[in-house]
């Protein structure tokens, strides 16, 4: 209560401070037109007949605008503009209010005075508060200041150099880099734009630079990459500031401010989703989570307590994992109701009286076991969780009458070499039987790995390079699909909007990543030396992988969406009741077959199967079997 207390106070001083000067413009102005202090009486009398009302109404438009809304001590130039023209406006309420009580004539200098005089009167002492805050004050600054180097010269850069001259004891700033030649030469925010991101290596070494700073929130990783890459070989720190969607109200704080990852360097630019078509689906709805403990089903969770569900159900077998999501949730959407549900989905009852119960109208189904080579070795488990579990869900969705069913697979579903990517297979065709024949909107959703999910390569080799090493790359060709949870996450609920039904979306994963790659990047992030000061080992293909994954079966044609980054592909489906059948014996082997029969099985089901551990494990494009096991980088 003090505190709001305050801030009225504030507000209250700033508007009498207004007030008082925006009268004090008015007689300037006056006084400026006829050059005497001994202004014509009636020019006096006729303001003072309405300068009540011009006060009132002036004050009135300001607060209208916001403008004692705004922290202007982080003032900008939009905060500017609003100020000028309500002020501008203030003006043409003079001229009204004189006309409509037909006083004195006043000439059109005097207009043009009191509005100059009014912007820089009541803007004048905003602006020199905001200098105020601004002007570093301490007589005693540190030593040894690190000179830092701006990359980006747009509004990210200009924030940066602000917080930087406010907070000395974090760098000095002592100039800009930027793409755009225009600008170089130019002073921006009182610093020189040196030059061009291309000169990096001449500008750092000529202005002795101790640290760059990478000011462009929204760049991707095709431009980050080098300029990292520059910056290690000359042994300077690079740091960064978090994506634009991070950035919270567009401000930029000294505390946002942190060292290079490995999403910096692989992302792209940000997806751009479209907020109406998601929320006609969402909001208002019973949304289910299943798989709501992992990092996909999480971050979908994130995403879509923002479009205000009438609640938010999170399934997961895990109970800590769900009370931690749940948590969350509850903290940071005190107002949206969260349900935290343990339940295994290969329990049929408790699914069913979950829906009888909760009524969930859409669906992202998100759980499933993913460890490809441990999984390898009990296909039994694979197939009970990933196909028989998907297959009661997706029956139940149908006989409830969900609105909506969003299916996650892989693309380890395509071309499998793994019982996993064959397990997302089954899935997917039995996403499509459904959705041929149901009221529910049943759509697959396709894409890559996600990095820094849980059993994923970059968790690992983060602490295998914090253990010293060494860092274990299966096989120096191997390259994967990378995309950050945010990313597929945004674009999983926006394929969610789109679908019709039946369709398989496909995400757009970039250009693959090498695994050989990620992990020097990883190492040489981490500040050392790959080969040097971490040993990098290839321990060869492990069951069920292969060196590439694909994201069309036969490199079949896709279909454009709206969205730049999703587009549809349908796969034909064959015989439907066959196809039912062979699942159906597929889930009965599952508990009484060898794992050889069980990937027979699956073989006839998904004919582009390939589960020969010599030809299969590769990948389908022709490459010679290398066995790289026992092969090292480094000084062993």
């Amino acid at each position: 209560m003090a505190k709001r207390l305050f801030v009225y106070l504030k507000m209250g001083l700033s508007m009498l401070a207004d007030a008082a000067l925006i009268n004090v413009a008015v007689y300037l102005a006056l006084y400026l037109r006829f050059n005497t202090p001994h202004i014509p009486s009636r020019f006096i009398l006729s303001y003072w007949h309405i300068s009540g009302w011009f006060t009132l109404i002036t004050i009135a438009l300001l607060w209208i605008t916001r403008i004692y809304h705004r922290m202007w001590r982080y003032a900008g130039a939009r905060d500017a503009q609003v100020l000028i023209f309500s002020l501008l406006g203030s003006t043409i309420v003079l001229g009204g209010l004189l006309f409509l009580t037909h006083t004195a004539y006043y000439s059109r200098a005097v207009y043009l005075l009191y509005g100059i005089l009014a912007v820089a009167l009541v803007g004048g002492w905003r602006f020199l508060l905001r200098s105020f805050y601004d002007f570093n004050w301490s007589t005693h600054p540190p030593r040894a200041l690190d000179r830092v180097l701006i990359v980006g010269a747009g509004k990210a850069g200009q924030l940066v150099a602000q917080e930087l001259a406010r907070h000395p004891e974090v760098g000095m700033a002592i100039g800009f880099l930027d793409d755009d030649v225009q600008k170089v030469g130019m002073r921006i925010a009182s610093l020189k734009v040196l030059g061009t991101t291309p000169e990096i290596r001449t500008v750092v070494r000529d202005h002795r630079v101790d640290q760059v700073l990478l000011a462009m929130p929204s760049a991707s990783g095709r431009v980050i990459r080098p300029l990292v890459e520059q910056c290690r070989d000359m042994g300077i720190k690079v740091r960064t500031l978090p994506g634009i969607n991070q950035m919270i109200g567009g401000q930029v704080s000294v505390h946002q401010i942190r060292d290079v990852q490995i999403e910096d360097l692989l992302q792209r630019e940000p997806a751009v989703i479209n907020l109406g078509q998601i929320a006609g689906y969402l909001t208002g709805r019973v949304v289910l989570v299943t798989g709501a403990g992992g990092t996909i089903g999480a971050e979908l969770a994130r995403q879509v307590a923002p479009f205000a569900p009438q609640a938010l159900l999170l399934l997961g077998v895990d109970e800590t994992s769900i009370f931690e999501v749940s948590l969350e949730m509850r903290q940071r959407f005190p107002e949206m109701p969260t349900v935290p549900l343990v339940a295994d989905l290969r329990d049929g009852e408790r699914l069913a009286r979950i829906f009888e119960k909760y009524r969930p109208q859409v669906v992202f189904h998100a759980a499933a076991h993913k460890h490809v080579p441990m999984m390898e070795f009990q296909p039994d488990e694979v197939i009970d969780n990933n196909v028989a579990a998907t297959w009661r869900l997706v029956d139940l969705c149908h006989r409830s009458d969900v609105q909506t069913f969003v299916f996650i697979s892989s693309d380890k579903a395509v071309n499998p070499t793994s019982v996993y990517g064959a397990s997302k297979r089954v899935g997917e065709i039995l996403v499509g039987i459904y959705a041929s024949q149901s009221h529910t909107r049943f759509v697959t959703v396709r894409f890559g790995n996600v990095l820094g999910s849980r059993g994923s390569v970059v968790p690992i080799f983060q602490q295998q390079i914090a253990q010293g090493g060494p860092v274990t790359v299966t096989h120096p060709d191997m390259v994967r699909y990378f995309m950050t949870v945010n990313e597929a996450c945004q674009l999983v609920i926006q394929a969610g909007a789109m679908g019709q039904g039946g369709e398989t979306f496909v995400l757009d994963m970039g250009e693959p990543i090498r695994i050989l790659d990620l992990a020097t990047n990883l190492i040489r992030l981490s500040g050392l030396k790959p080969g040097v000061d971490i040993d990098i080992v290839f321990t060869g293909v492990r069951p069920g992988e292969k060196l590439f994954e694909e994201l069309l079966i036969n490199g079949d044609k896709v279909q454009e969406t709206q969205h730049e980054r999703i587009f549809i592909h349908n796969e034909p489906l064959g015989n439907r009741r066959e196809l039912l059948r062979l699942i159906e014996e597929l889930i009965r082997a599952a508990s009484k077959e060898t794992p050889q029969g069980i990937k027979a099985l699956l073989q006839e089901i998904v004919p582009e199967y390939n589960w020969d551990d010599n030809a299969g494990r590769l990948g389908r494009r022709p490459m010679p079997h290398i066995d790289h096991e026992g092969f090292r980088i480094g000084k062993g």
